[in-house]
């Protein structure tokens, strides 16, 4: 069985945009290729399906032109590109991530979905609206996204042409028979419930996986601490420093802002740096910038003692899954998939929507009772040794493959020449545009 992963960069997002899932399966009696617009790694089956500076200017030029005329993803020509790729032509299964950051058209996917059985992971719902990644508290994508009133978010859009875009989605997703696969049950919900996506019948759940090995908290904790020049009676606050909209930022600042405490805690983040300057006089506050190195994650998540994720959208939270594995108590957000992955309330704590003075009296409560910390992260370590394995999430990838190599099996579909349309069923020479 050949499996081709599709997607834009290799390394990072690795652990969840198939290629540390590509490594495995080359590993074990399969073989498997990635197809990335941007590759930062070395291994030999991750092939860059743009090499060529002239590639890259037309790319440019491309982002450019769709910027102008306040549309996504209709005119890139790289889905062209893989179509004539060996490694494509002969997959038995062609697996799509993150595929529509600006290097693939709609109406690509579309065909290439046409010539080989496809699965699409998807990471958030971009696929279900007329423009934006998260439509937040907006009901638009339910009915059309007519008259979007929330043009600036990611992705913006100058014009308002939502609409245009969410019936380009519809009408090729009705041309196309997929395998969807979702992270989290909030996720499949919104898959369910979109009119766009709701007639397909195969919608997967499969939660990511982490090594839970290596996620767990260091035994040599205090000697990290010490190293980073953090006292043993220190509370450590971590959490992402980003300025991504739903990431939540402006509510932990307002936190800590509000909060009153005898021992102020130290500030740890990895992501951005720099975005907290004003809280730099009350607190100190020690930065990292995104973190490949999950060794070093580690590290941070050990020192820790507490984990904020208040993102107002997540369609899965894998920092938080992280978190767990390493035993630190997590806060997060109604209203989106974290308080299903923490399996809150039992572990996670979710607080409401911009509800900083709840915000501020939960994080004042667990810096005054270690106990309740200790607690729910034992317990946040057993769900994630039971829910988010990545063994479980390879095994459950795997199986996927199978059922639909085997529904294949009888019904061949071939990607070149005179046999783009035909299926062969036992046989017989069947028509199937």
């Amino acid at each position: 069985m050949r499996v081709v992963y599709v997607n834009d960069h290799d390394l990072a997002g690795r652990r969840f945009n198939g290629h540390d899932l590509q490594l495995y399966l080359n590993s074990n009696g399969y073989e498997a290729y990635q197809f990335v617009m941007n590759k930062a790694g070395t291994d030999p089956h991750t092939i860059p399906i743009i090499q060529k500076d002239e590639s890259r200017f037309l790319r440019e030029k491309c982002i450019e032109f769709e910027e102008k005329i306040s549309m996504q993803s209709v005119i890139y020509p790289f889905g062209e590109i893989i179509q004539e790729k060996k490694e494509f032509k002969e997959a038995d299964i062609v697996h799509y991530h993150l595929i529509f950051n600006h290097f693939m058209s709609l109406y690509s996917f579309k065909r290439l979905a046409q010539l080989k059985p496809t699965v699409w992971t998807l990471h958030d719902p971009w696929a279900l609206t007329g423009h934006c990644v998260h439509p937040l508290d907006c009901k638009g994508w339910l009915t059309g996204c007519k008259h979007c009133k929330h043009l600036d978010r990611n992705s913006p859009l100058k014009e308002d042409h939502a609409a245009a875009i969410w019936n380009i989605k519809r009408d090729i997703y009705k041309e196309i028979d997929i395998d969807i696969v979702v992270s989290s049950q909030w996720m499949y919900d919104m898959v369910k419930k979109s009119p766009l996506t709701k007639h397909f019948e195969r919608v997967h759940l499969i939660p990511f996986g982490i090594d839970v090995d290596l996620f767990k908290r260091r035994e040599d904790r205090e000697k990290i601490r010490k190293s980073m020049g953090i006292g043993d009676d220190d509370f450590v606050i971590m959490f992402r420093q980003s300025t991504i909209e739903w990431k939540g930022q402006p509510y932990v600042v307002e936190m800590l802002k509000k909060l009153k405490s005898k021992k102020k805690p130290i500030l740890l983040t990895v992501g951005q740096t720099g975005t907290l300057d004003e809280l730099k006089d009350k607190y100190r506050v020690i930065e990292n910038p995104w973190i490949n190195d999950n060794k070093f994650l580690v590290e941070l998540y050990s020192v820790a003692d507490l984990f904020l994720m208040p993102s107002v959208a997540e369609s899965f939270g894998l920092m938080a899954v992280e978190a767990m594995a390493c035993s630190l108590p997590v806060i997060v957000t109604e209203g989106t998939a974290l308080p299903g992955v923490t399996f809150a309330p039992e572990c996670g704590i979710t607080l409401k929507k911009g509800d900083t003075d709840s915000f501020v009296k939960t994080v004042t409560r667990l810096m005054s009772n270690p106990k309740e910390c200790i607690k729910r992260g034992h317990l946040g370590r057993e769900l994630a040794e039971k829910h988010y394995k990545i063994e479980r999430y390879n095994k459950q990838m795997i199986q996927l493959y199978e059922e639909i190599y085997s529904k294949n099996k009888k019904t061949r579909r071939y990607g070149q020449g005179e046999y783009n349309n035909m299926r062969f069923r036992e046989g017989e020479c069947v028509r199937c545009d």
